[in-house]
């Protein structure tokens, strides 16, 4: 009896919050809610979400209110009120569907930290990006694309490539072998369980977001899906601290803080994002194992996996665009060298290509939508917006303005000259989102990206599978339900 009181009460209670957000809203229109379930019927049809979620300008304007059960969130493509959003130190913070679906995974990294925490873990963790660091990990790059093309070419008979899960084994190898400083040879061992793991644990993000039963923590841990996730964070975590072990007997095995030491060749040796973490102190203290974990667990994710998504929605774009391949091939054949290693500069000096990553990450962002909270009321265009309100920046369908893009589901690369780029607003376009909590390996990416993408046109001449189209579907990063697939044609050269 007193459960049945409890619940009445508490169901009241949103009841009234929600009246009051109708009210307090009433300028911004939206999908009409249902009863008590408000707009869960729209997330469930998770793979027809990006489509819908597109049609909201036109339908309800530039910012839209949705309500997930009783709870109010604004979607929006608004660059008036992102300006808002991504410069304000009081929406700093990232929503609670981050916390919901990956706290027990990423813990306190930076991608989901807050506050205190999230400042003094980026100001650690920002010097692992110096383009002085940076150079030294060109060669990485390299060596592990002989492997990406290797394995591409033992693919290349067939008639439709899912060019993403070999893709993925490259970028999670660059990861391990540049920030953590630990080679772990994916690409020879492509059913590597934290692959798995990983992919098991955003199916589960999947579910979480668009099942009610799910989002909630008291009732999803008596699920089997919760037993689910336990097993995958199990083998996640077991290879995330064996890299931080490994690495940190390889430090104690030098005897040395000298950043600028040399090996045994003379070459200076690489300083990495985990030799950071393994130095560093907060109020004078180390950072604790499971600390470094978290970091390392987020740069894992994030490092590889937004990566992966951005080079073969490019692949997957270049063979719908066979002019745009013949531009970028040739630029490629007149800027890199054929007789000494790739440097920093040469890769900086492909222009055009470019371009074409940024087109393309205009077209397929990594991250399609980005959740802040509200930390402080503010009051926009004559609305108060609460402490505690979700808002969401709908990137897959701002970077589709037609205002700001014109015709914009042509793949066309000339929309990043510096003269277009002058005259759009400059948060039209933010595939590594913006403001005090944009993407610390921006650079880190665009140089990966290039060198991948490269080497693939190097070698292949990318042709479009017949009656092939992108499923897409968000599970934390964009991807494809049924691959990211081209034809690869070996080039005679």
């Amino acid at each position: 009896m007193l459960l049945l009181y409890v619940i009445v009460v508490v169901t009241l209670f949103l009841v009234i919050k929600r009246y009051k957000y109708l009210k307090q809203f009433r300028n911004f229109s939206g999908p009409p809610p249902l009863p008590i379930i408000g707009n869960y019927l729209f997330l469930k049809r998770n793979t027809k979400n990006i489509d819908i979620f597109n049609e909201f300008p036109a339908k309800y304007g530039k910012t839209a209110k949705i309500f997930t059960g009783l709870r109010l969130s604004l979607l929006t493509t608004d660059v008036k009120l992102l300006e808002v959003v991504m410069n304000s130190s009081n929406l700093r913070n990232k929503s609670d569907d981050y916390i919901m679906l990956l706290s027990r995974w990423l813990g306190d990294g930076l991608l989901i930290s807050s506050d205190d925490k999230w400042r003094s873990r980026r100001k650690i963790l920002t010097p692992a990006f110096h383009y002085k660091i940076l150079e030294d990990f060109i060669e990485v790059f390299e060596s592990r694309g002989k492997f990406l093309i290797d394995n591409l070419l033992k693919a290349s008979s067939e008639d439709c490539v899912n060019v993403h899960t070999i893709v993925s084994l490259y970028t999670l190898d660059v990861i391990c072998d540049t920030a953590m400083g630990t080679a772990v040879n994916v690409q020879c061992n492509p059913d590597h369980k934290y692959m798995e793991a990983i992919k098991m644990m955003q199916d589960i993000a999947v579910v979480r977001m668009i099942h009610p039963i799910y989002r909630t923590e008291w009732t999803y841990k008596y699920t089997n899906l919760y037993k689910t996730e336990l097993e995958a964070l199990e083998t996640i975590t077991s290879f995330s601290l064996g890299i931080i072990e490994k690495r940190r007997k390889f430090l104690e095995s030098r005897h040395s803080d000298d950043e600028d030491e040399c090996d045994e060749f003379g070459k200076r040796r690489k300083m990495t994002f985990m030799d950071i973490l393994l130095k560093s102190t907060i109020d004078g203290k180390p950072l604790t194992n499971e600390e470094i974990r978290q970091e390392v667990d987020t740069f894992l994710f994030e490092g590889h996996d937004t990566t992966s998504a951005a080079i073969s929605f490019t692949c997957y774009n270049l063979s719908k665009n066979p002019e745009v391949q013949k531009l970028a091939y040739e630029e490629i054949c007149r800027v890199l060298p054929t007789d000494r290693a790739v440097t920093i500069e040469d890769l900086q000096n492909l222009k055009y290509l470019e371009m074409v990553i940024k087109e393309s990450l205009r077209l397929y962002p990594s991250v399609p939508f980005h959740g802040r909270v509200v930390g402080k009321e503010f009051e926009y265009n004559g609305t108060k917006f609460p402490k505690d309100l979700m808002i969401t920046i709908n990137q897959y369908t701002l970077h589709r303005d037609p205002v700001e893009f014109p015709d914009p589901e042509k793949f066309d690369p000339l929309r990043f000259t510096a003269d277009k780029q002058s005259k759009r607003h400059p948060l039209a376009y933010i595939p590594f989102s913006a403001g005090h909590r944009n993407c610390i390996g921006q650079k880190f990416a665009m140089l990966e990206l290039k060198t991948a993408i490269s080497k693939v046109i190097e070698n292949f001449e990318l042709l479009p599978v017949p009656g092939y189209k992108p499923l897409l579907i968000s599970k934390i990063t964009l991807t494809s339900e049924n691959g990211i697939c081209v034809k690869l044609k070996p080039r005679s050269c």
